[in-house]
């Protein structure tokens, strides 16, 4: 099986994560800006992916009153009765 070469968004986003929120000093405060600013772009890119994917999938109709009204009334049994 071929090795995958890309990251997901979400393994981009845990990785910008970890720089920004660096307390060791290994990562500068423009590092952790630009990783701030990076983290945003794709959280805003995958926003964009679940809307265009909600948009896609089909909806089910709302309330189909039509079949509703061929719908007939409950039966009267021996034990329910209109004058309680």
């Amino acid at each position: 099986m071929r090795k995958k070469r890309h990251l997901t968004i979400d393994e981009k986003r845990d990785w910008l994560a970890q720089v920004f929120r660096d307390e060791s000093g290994d990562y500068s405060q423009a590092d952790k800006f630009k990783a701030l600013v990076e983290d945003t772009r794709l959280a805003q890119l995958q926003q964009e992916q679940t809307q265009s994917e909600a948009a896609r999938a089909p909806h089910a109709p709302a309330n189909p009153l039509p079949l509703l009204a061929e719908l007939l009334p409950p039966a009267m049994t021996a034990d329910t009765s209109w004058n309680n």
